[in-house]
Parts: structure tokens; C-alpha cells; sequence
């Protein structure tokens, strides 16, 4: 069976779709993304599932646009960055504080929705601190002045609302803000406060953003993922279908059935996102 017809014979679907590693990498949008994309939003509601908390929705959007020649209203868009607002443990942490923020200035407005009382370029006047986007070649120096402050003030929060370690990139992965914050929670020998999935907390974001709508998630909902971690969590807190995108994600050279073990089965493996590409029912 092809994706198409899947499509046609869900009942009342909805659809759930990741961003870097299922509709684009680093080297842009993938073959057929765009129109698959556009597609399932023909057959039903289909929302941006992402954690990119590296760029607001607004800048999602258009990108989307821009790029791939898909018009997606902001609010059909679920970023982990999101969680700052929207998560009560999270927001709790850093309404009406004083934050020093890591990430671009898009994405600062994740941070200006909870909201916060103000941005700080000074880590020792901060009252919290958010990891949202790491610049690679700016990391060194970032992480030496989160831990030594987090050592200093161990009472401190630290936030990071994107639980990836890699995104594709090229022929191999790129770390991204994930990756420098477990290395901060090490040094630091405390667990920081993490959003995105496969947490359970982005399950909750995605289950409530779809009541806005009045939509309830159910084995008609189908959520497309290159993180097959992302898919199983997803699949078990919502009780929705996980589709594993195998071949443009972070796990495109791991083996598949080593990963199967060790994370559980998708309802459907897919080569790409593409409506003419084999669903596999393992």
C-alpha cells in the first residue's frame, strides 16, 4: 500500500508532520515533500509537529512558503518552543523572571509569549536561563559561561525546549541545541528542564493545541517522523498512528532493526514523504 492510499481510506484524519529530516534538510526542501504536504492537507487538518524552537512560527511559516510552496497558517504550527508558555511546569519557571536567552532573535518571542520580565545580555543578573538555539561555532564559549554560572548559582533554572541531539545535514548530522544542553547537564551534575518531544509534555502541547480546533486525536490521526523515538512516544501518549520516515532523517545509516528493538514499532515505516513511497506494516 502506497501513502496516497492511506490516505484515502483513513476516516476523518488528521495529520501531524515533522520538519527537518521528513520535508526538508540542510540542503533544503526534499523531492515531493512539498506536494505530499499539500496533499494531506486536502484530505484533512495537517499541523507542523516540530522541535524547532530555533524560529518562531511566524518565520516557520513563511520559510515553508517561501521554500517548499506550502502555505501553513502560524497557528497550524507546534514548536517546542511553544512550551515556555503554554507548559505550566515550564512557564512557571520563568514568568515575570529576569532570563538570559541562547537561541536567534526569532525565536526570542517564544520567550516574550509566557511572558518574561525581562531579556538579560549579563548571565549574572539572569533569574533563568533558556537554551532555545545553539550556534555551532559560538558553542565553546556559550557552554563555558552556562556551566560556570550554573555552578555558581546551582539554584538557578535552565530551560531547553528542543530535546534534539542532531538534525540531518548533508551526508551526515549537525548537533543542535539538545546536544550542547546534555553536555551542560553533565558538567553541571543536574538534570535541566527539557520541553520537545519524545517528552510527554510535547504530547500534552499537541493533544490541547488540537482541542483549539476540536479535534481529538485518535488512530485516524497520523504523525510523520524521522525520529523513530519521537514516533513511538507520540504514538503511545496520544494512541495515534506513527509513521518512521527512514530514509532522510538522523537514522538514515543506523540499522533499522537494531533501532526497532530498542525503541518498539511504528504502525507504518516509510522510505520518504512521498505519496507514491510503500508503506511497511511491521
Amino acid at each position: 500500500m502506497k501513502l496516497r492510499d492511506l490516505t484515502q481510506n483513513l476516516p476523518d484524519p488528521i495529520f501531524l508532520v515533522d520538519a527537518s529530516g521528513v520535508l526538508y534538510s540542510s540542503n533544503g526542501f526534499l523531492k515531493n515533500s512539498g506536494k505530499t504536504f499539500k496533499y494531506l492537507q486536502e484530505k484533512g487538518p495537517t499541523f507542523l509537529a516540530s522541535n524547532n524552537s530555533y524560529h518562531y512560527v511566524n518565520d516557520i511559516s513563511q520559510n515553508l512558503y517561501t521554500e517548499g510552496k506550502i502555505t501553513l497558517n502560524p497557528e497550524y504550527i507546534i514548536s517546542s518552543g511553544h512550551g515556555l508558555a503554554k507548559d505550566p511546569h515550564i512557564s512557571k519557571l520563568i514568568c515575570n523572571k529576569i532570563v538570559y536567552f541562547i537561541g536567534p532573535k526569532s525565536a526570542l518571542h517564544y520567550a516574550l509569549d509566557v511572558p518574561i520580565k525581562a531579556i538579560t545580555k549579563t548571565i549574572q543578573h539572569a533569574e533563568a536561563i533558556i537554551l532555545a538555539g545553539f550556534n555551532q561555532s559560538q558553542s565553546t564559549p556559550l557552554l563555558n559561561t552556562v556551566i560556570k554560572q550554573a555552578k555558581e548559582n546551582p539554584s538557578i533554572p535552565i530551560i531547553c525546549c528542543n530535546k534534539d541531539l542532531y538534525i540531518r545535514a548533508n551526508q551526515g548530522l549537525q548537533p543542535v541545541v539538545g546536544y550542547f544542553a546534555k553536555k551542560i547537564e553533565k558538567e553541571i551534575k543536574r538534570p535541566l528542564n527539557w520541553f520537545g518531544k519524545p517528552l510527554k509534555n510535547f504530547s500534552n502541547l499537541v493533544k490541547n493545541h488540537l482541542k483549539n480546533y476540536h479535534l481529538n486525536p485518535s488512530k485516524s490521526t497520523l504523525f510523520f517522523d524521522d525520529n523513530l523515538e519521537n514516533v513511538i512516544a507520540m504514538q503511545n501518549h496520544l494512541g495515534i498512528s506513527g509513521c518512521w520516515v527512514t530514509e532522510t532523517g538522523i537514522f538514515y545509516n543506523k540499522n533499522k532493526n537494531n533501532l526497532l528493538k530498542h525503541y518498539g514499532i511504528p504502525s507504518y515505516i516509510i522510505k520518504s514523504f512521498s505519496l507514491d513511497e510503500f508503506l511497511i506494516q511491521p
